[in-house]
Parts: C-alpha cells; sequence; structure tokens
C-alpha cells in the first residue's frame, strides 16, 4: 500500500513560495498605497493555473533580466496573498475572511481559471454566508450570471428568487440568463400560462419595434412582428409546460401566438389535445410546495411518489395542500438501530422510506400503505422477540413459544393462555390448556398498494424506476428484521440493506448488498 506524503509536501513548498532563491516570475498586484510584489516560480504557476500556463507561452508576455512580469492593479494584496499560498500548498482556510474578500477571492479565481477553488468558494459562501449573500442579494446576481462557472452561485441565486417570483418575472429588464435559468427550474411557484403571458411581454419590451404594439389586440401585427418575436423567443419557448395547460387557457393565450411555436411542438400539442397522444419528451409538471423535510429528496421527488401512490403518470401535476409528508424517523439524527427504526415507524399508518446509498449516491426506497401495525414488541425489554413475526403466524399475538433475545422472558404480551389454535391445531406453548385460541387469519397483511422505488440519482428523473408488488400477500414481511418489502425485494437492517428480486415486478438496484448513508421514512397523508 502506498503511503501519502501530502503534508510533508505542502510544507516544503510553502518553505519555497517563501524562499524568493530561483524565483523568474515577479507579480505586481494592488493599486496606490496598497500594493504588493510576489515572486513565484513559473513551473509553479503553469502547473496550478491554466491561466498562467498560458501567459507564460505567450511571446507578448513581458520578461526582464530573465524574469517574467504579471500586473494586476485590479486585484488586492491580501486576496492574492490567499491564491499564492493555495497553489503552492493546496492548503486554504476561509473562516477569518469576511464574505466580500470571499467573494472578491472568487472573482480572481475564475480569472486565474483555477477550477477547484472556483468550486469550492461558492459552496463556501452559499453554506457559511448566506445572511450576507441574501443582504447583497442584487450584487451577488449581477455577479453570478456573468460567467458560467459560477453554476452554485447561480443555483443558490435561481432558488431564492423562486421563493418570490413576481418581482422578477414582471421586470421587462431581467437578464437573458437568468430568465431562461428560472424556466428551466422544476421549482419556479407559477402557473405555466401565467409564464406564458410574463414571457410574450418580456419578448415585446426586448424590441423597440414591438414596444409600441397592443398586446390584447393582435389585429395591428403583421408576420414580420411575429418573426421578431419568434427569433427573440426561440431559446426560451421549449421550456414552458404547454402539457400542464388547459385547452381552454391554450386557445384563448397561446393560439394567437402560435407562430411563435417550433412547428413540431405545435405539432406535440395538437396531438396531446386533440388524440391524447403522450409526447415523447414531456416536460415534468413543475412542482407544488409539497413541504418535505429531507435530506435525501427534494419537492419534485415527492410529487413523483405522490403520483405513484396515486397510480397516475408521473409528469401529472399534484393538487397543491393536498398531501403530506410528515417525518417520523431520520437514521443520521435518531439512530440506525432496528429497535428504534421500528419504534418510530410502529402505528403510524402509511409510510414511505427513502433511502440513499453509501456506495453510488443512489436514491431508493419503498411505500408501505398499511404501515408497520402489526408489530408488537416483548413486555419486558420491548425489544422484538426473535421467534416472532410480529403478530404470530399461528396466534393473534407476539409469542411464538420464545424467549426474548435481549431479557430472556417469555414473550407474554399476546398469549395470556396457552393451548391448541382451534382453526390450525398448533399449540404455542408446551403447556396444555383446554382455553383455545384461535387464528389471525388476517396475517399476513395484504395489499397491492406497495411499491419499491428507485430515483436514480435524484437528478436525472427520467430513469426513475416503481416495482409493484405481484401478489397482495406478499407486499410486507414481519420479522425482527427492522424493514422487509416482498421477504426480500428490499430489506433494510440498521445501517445496511440488500436488494433481490422475489415478490415485486423487478429489481431496483443493480446490487444485491448495499450499505445506508442516510435513511428517512415519512408518515404520508391526504388532507
Amino acid at each position: 500500500m502506498a503511503y501519502e506524503f501530502f503534508p510533508e509536501l505542502s510544507q516544503n513548498f510553502s518553505q519555497l513560495l517563501d524562499d524568493v532563491y530561483d524565483c523568474d516570475v515577479s507579480i505586481h498586484v494592488g493599486e496606490s498605497s496598497n500594493t504588493k510584489v510576489f515572486c513565484a516560480h513559473s513551473n509553479i504557476l503553469g502547473a496550478r493555473s491554466p491561466y498562467f500556463k498560458n501567459a507564460l507561452s505567450q511571446i507578448s508576455v513581458i520578461k526582464k533580466n530573465d524574469i517574467y512580469i504579471f500586473t494586476k492593479p485590479h486585484i488586492s494584496p491580501i486576496i492574492f496573498e490567499i491564491i499564492i499560498r493555495y497553489m503552492y500548498t493546496g492548503i486554504l482556510d476561509l473562516r477569518e475572511y469576511v464574505a466580500s474578500d470571499i467573494l472578491e477571492l472568487l472573482v480572481v479565481s475564475n480569472e486565474l481559471l483555477i477550477g477547484e477553488l472556483i468550486t469550492y468558494v461558492q459552496k463556501y459562501l452559499v453554506e457559511n454566508q448566506a445572511e450576507w449573500l441574501q443582504n447583497n442579494f442584487v450584487k451577488i446576481v449581477h455577479i453570478a450570471f456573468q460567467f458560467e462557472s459560477y453554476k452554485h452561485l447561480q443555483d443558490y441565486c435561481l432558488e431564492s428568487i423562486c421563493e418570490d417570483p413576481e418581482p422578477y418575472i414582471n421586470s421587462p429588464t431581467l437578464e437573458k440568463n437568468i430568465l431562461l435559468g428560472l424556466l428551466k427550474r422544476d421549482d419556479l411557484p407559477i402557473d405555466e400560462i401565467e409564464l406564458w403571458n410574463y414571457l410574450i411581454k418580456w419578448g415585446i419590451a426586448q424590441n423597440s419595434e414591438l414596444n409600441g404594439k397592443s398586446f390584447a389586440n393582435l389585429n395591428c401585427w403583421d408576420k414580420r412582428d411575429f418573426l421578431i418575436l419568434k427569433n427573440i423567443l426561440d431559446p426560451f419557448i421549449s421550456h414552458i409546460r404547454y402539457f400542464n395547460i388547459s385547452s381552454e387557457e391554450f386557445h384563448s393565450k397561446i393560439w394567437p401566438f402560435r407562430t411563435v411555436l417550433p412547428e413540431t411542438l405545435f405539432e406535440d400539442i395538437m396531438s396531446y389535445y386533440f388524440a391524447d397522444n403522450q409526447p415523447e419528451n414531456k416536460l415534468f409538471p413543475r412542482n407544488v410546495k409539497l413541504p418535505v423535510d429531507s435530506i435525501i429528496i427534494k419537492s419534485r421527488h415527492a410529487a413523483i411518489l405522490t403520483n405513484w401512490i396515486q397510480r397516475q403518470d408521473i409528469h401529472e401535476r399534484i393538487p397543491e395542500n393536498n398531501y403530506n409528508f410528515n417525518l417520523i424517523y431520520r437514521g443520521s439524527r435518531d439512530g440506525f438501530d432496528n429497535t428504534t427504526i421500528r419504534s418510530k415507524c410502529n402505528r403510524q399508518g402509511a409510510c414511505i422510506v427513502v433511502i440513499k446509498i453509501k456506495e453510488n449516491g443512489t436514491i431508493i426506497g419503498g411505500y408501505n400503505p398499511l404501515g408497520w401495525n402489526h408489530v408488537r414488541l416483548c413486555n419486558n425489554c420491548g425489544e422484538l422477540c426473535s421467534y416472532c413475526r410480529g403478530y404470530c403466524n399461528y396466534c393473534d399475538g407476539n409469542c411464538n413459544g420464545g424467549y426474548c433475545d435481549e431479557c430472556g422472558n417469555i414473550c407474554n404480551k399476546c398469549i395470556k393462555q396457552s393451548g391448541y389454535c382451534n382453526n390450525c391445531g398448533w399449540r404455542p406453548y408446551n403447556n396444555y390448556n383446554d382455553n383455545d385460541i384461535d387464528c389471525n387469519d388476517d396475517y399476513p397483511p395484504e395489499t397491492m398498494e406497495c411499491f419499491i422505488f428507485s430515483l436514480y440519482n435524484g437528478k436525472d428523473l427520467e430513469k426513475v424506476k416503481v416495482s409493484r408488488v405481484i401478489s397482495n400477500h406478499c407486499a410486507i414481511y414481519e420479522s425482527n428484521i427492522a424493514l422487509n418489502f416482498g421477504d426480500g425485494d428490499l430489506v433494510i437492517n440498521g445501517n445496511s440493506g440488500t436488494c433481490n428480486h422475489s415478490n415485486y415486478e423487478s429489481k431496483i438496484l443493480d446490487i444485491n448488498n448495499f450499505s445506508i448513508e442516510e435513511i428517512e421514512i415519512f408518515r404520508f397523508y391526504q388532507s
């Protein structure tokens, strides 16, 4: 096994930076009284920064007495000190710097094309300086959309705008890339027909010839006007979710502007309305506000799960405020042991289990419409008895004539009097007793509404998968194992699990065994 001496290497390179010996680069930063000259080595700068690698290879680079000269008056000494020390040592600690300096660090990192620094600084700002970002939101939005590399900051801004989008979406001066980013989002809480109206108004405002035209009266519009509008709206038009717009709204609001739609899109819409043909590339509906307290899934995933529960197409729009996901268990918060899992979810009604797999980040889970209502715990210790399966297979109780794993006492919560069962002739305990008992004919719980699922990586929603139970008496198996769908199709046992093909339509994972990074259980109910 190779041993890595990175701390020693970092320390040695730090000493190299502090020693001007053999330096062949001089970098002058700052202006007026706030200036500083940094000495560096061209081979290190070129290896760590694509900007310097390219600049040092240019014929036009300034060189005096075999020293490369760079002048950067717009970069402050404090910021360049952070960057050059990072380039030499690979160490970065932002805790002692104010948010404005960290933002400047991001801008300079982008100029010098230091990719890993660009990504890290954005994440640090979002996770540790959220209040400052909100207080300086207009400035942040302006900076975030200047470069594609600011993806994390852009997502933060768009998510914030989606909390109250009306002031932005109504603005005729809204920047193109911000508008496009909003239209692409699943969490933009505006009806599609309203977005269409906003988009038409915005497009008209972008052209001086159209700006004086009436939006309501199109009789004064000619073919050239519609062509101008079509060219303006071309990057945006396909991001409206037309298939979530009623035919009445389409006829009254969109039909008058039908010539701005691409021909193939228009044909798909007509086929959808008049022949009920589902298009191949139908966009998901934007998420309604389905509050879900989760660190694994988001509102759009909750909408997909709700549609599966209702046996609807996953593209169907969920009525707002109709469904609830109430978090009752989280592994990292409550513990991953089986006893805790069962104590949290027993007798809660319908439950949704969501799991993030440690090996590959895949999100899987299952839906139990009956809940885990059949399990009983030992009277003495509160643990699941190792011999019983919740309600016993033979009698209506929590005992199979066995002893509890934890306390050694007989589980006596269910069988008060031992004897032969009236229905099956089984004697639950060795002592004969004439007071017979009856079987629990309802065991195991029967339902055809159970399913297991995969949300893939949570991002590529076209790869989501649902697998429904095949036989109604094979949906849920009760045992001392925490959760068991289909007697092996999906089994959760503490912080590990297995996935095989047994009693559900298909397997949801390519692997049989997995480790659990996080698990959450939600009580699901309709308002």
